[in-house]
């Protein structure tokens, strides 16, 4: 779906679902910062990622709108889910939560 490259580590289809409508989601999960608020921002690299997402919303008119994350490496932030803080008393793992 998305150009194998250096700036995205993965990309998925979520659904976004409300009382009002359903919303078919490109999320891009990126190397990158994506925001000029974040260290290490890096215009073009972005710029060139952008393209990328817009090819694919072109491409796929089912795919209603798309989002792009960033997990960045300098931050540590290796995933966009964590456990949950405690565990039952059976010790059995808990779902992830969504923190992003």
């Amino acid at each position: 779906m998305v150009n194998p490259n250096r700036l995205v580590k993965s990309a998925w289809i979520a659904a976004e679902v409300s009382r009002e409508k359903s919303e078919k989601v490109l999320v891009v999960e990126a190397y990158i910062a994506v925001s000029p608020l974040e260290s290490g921002y890096d215009a073009g690299r972005y710029g060139r990622l952008v393209e990328d997402v817009r090819r694919i919303l072109a491409e796929n008119p089912d795919i209603d709108r798309a989002s792009i994350l960033s997990v960045h490496r300098e931050s540590r932030c290796a995933a966009l889910f964590r456990r949950g803080a405690c565990e039952d008393e059976r010790h059995e793992e808990r779902r992830p939560e969504l923190v992003a």
